[in-house]
């Protein structure tokens, strides 16, 4: 069976950068991954500006999707569509909701240490919860993954780079395991409130479309892919914002209410 990889970034550029808790040229075939079942990953959306698929995110509350700043540094929210309560791109019964607004964390900036790439979307009408669109789970605050944990990411992003650029027509889910930042560091520099994580193999990593889309542990969303190794290979970890990190900043934007967990 043809393999997609989900991960999710901005550019064309692949060195891209229910609940118990708070809620060198590449192969034809894509590195890893499987296609999700309807359902599986409610709380994930696409991301379009200007009506093309830029990057992922996941819905938080009723009006408001959880994704990475640098998909939305430079544009404007007049010019985004969310796309949810869907698994495969040909769905007709995708809900679309346009953005109201958008906020970026403060210290998000685009050189030097992007250690801040988290924004929420504020989307203009509220999502109707049902079993194909539900909010996410998010990690209590300050709460630390260890290394050696199995995960899943998930995402829209690139099913092939080279000769073209594909985009795969089902959402899919990778398997991931998270490294210590020691070995991290052998591939990136600064790793602050980043998460480390690595695929099976040397054929699973990160591409183009993933940024944004969320790596969960269970039913809980620790992190938010932002950047991927180069040309969409497995020779490198992927970034993975830490989620945790930034739980009071998501509620104070987002006002969740804090869950006993």
């Amino acid at each position: 069976m043809k393999q997609y990889i989900l991960f999710l970034a901005l550019c064309i550029n692949p060195d891209f950068s229910s609940a118990k808790e708070i809620q060198n040229p590449l192969q034809p075939r894509i590195i890893g991954g499987r296609n999700a079942t309807q359902n599986e990953f409610p709380f994930v959306v696409a991301l379009l500006l200007d009506r093309g698929f830029r990057c992922s995110g996941s819905i938080i509350n009723q009006y408001k999707v959880l994704t990475a700043a640098h998909c939305l540094n430079d544009t404007t929210h007049d010019r985004w569509l969310v796309k949810a309560g869907f698994y495969y791109w040909g769905d007709t019964n995708v809900i679309e909701r346009y953005v109201g607004n958008m906020k970026m964390h403060r210290h998000f900036e685009t050189k030097g240490d992007i250690s801040f790439d988290i924004g929420i979307m504020d989307i203009t009408q509220p999502f109707e919860f049902n079993a194909a669109v539900q909010p996410v789970v998010l990690p209590r605050f300050h709460r630390r993954i260890k290394p050696g944990t199995k995960a899943i990411a998930i995402g829209w992003g690139a099913s092939q780079l080279r000769p073209t650029l594909e985009f795969p027509l089902m959402l899919q889910a990778l398997d991931v395991v998270t490294i210590r930042n020691r070995r991290c560091r052998r591939k990136w520099n600064k790793l602050n409130r980043t998460i480390c994580a690595v695929g099976k193999s040397d054929l699973e990593a990160a591409c183009i479309g993933d940024s944004g889309g969320p790596m969960m542990v269970g039913n809980v969303q620790w992190g938010i892919i932002y950047h991927g190794p180069h040309n969409c290979t497995g020779w490198g970890p992927i970034k993975i914002l830490e989620v945790s990190r930034f739980t009071k900043w998501i509620r104070h934007f987002s006002k969740i209410p804090r869950q006993k967990n």
